[in-house]
């Protein structure tokens, strides 16, 4: 699946989880509702600084947006080593540069979408 499908899935699936309307997580989130529409969509991107308003309006952490929960390759990333959680950091670093690459014609850097996975 691709990385964009699931970003948008999961927020979709997060918001509505938290009860809450596209116009009331734009608000939370200080932007418009068609904004939210459009990256729940797929038709739009958002900067790092915008996924981390997302989860933060969601009470979860950004790294859950990214998380593809019908991947086998997830499956296998996720455990409590060392390990494993940067294997899972580098899948979603590759994943979300090409959604920005493919969607805004930007280089995201390694070290600004590291920072907010913490």
């Amino acid at each position: 699946m691709r990385i964009q499908t699931v970003f948008s899935e999961n927020m979709r699936k997060y918001r509505k989880e938290a009860k809450l309307t596209q116009e009331k997580l734009a608000e939370m989130c200080d932007t418009d509702h068609r904004y939210i529409g459009q990256i729940e969509t797929g038709t739009r991107c958002p900067s790092l600084e915008f996924v981390e308003k997302i989860a933060t309006a969601l009470k979860i952490s950004p790294y859950l947006l990214f998380y593809d929960a019908n991947s086998k390759e997830n499956d296998d990333a996720i455990a409590l080593s060392m390990e494993q959680k940067q294997k899972l950091k580098a899948m979603l670093l590759e994943n979300f540069t090409k959604i920005c690459s493919a969607v805004d014609g930007k280089k995201v850097s390694k070290q600004d979408f590291l920072k907010n996975l913490k």
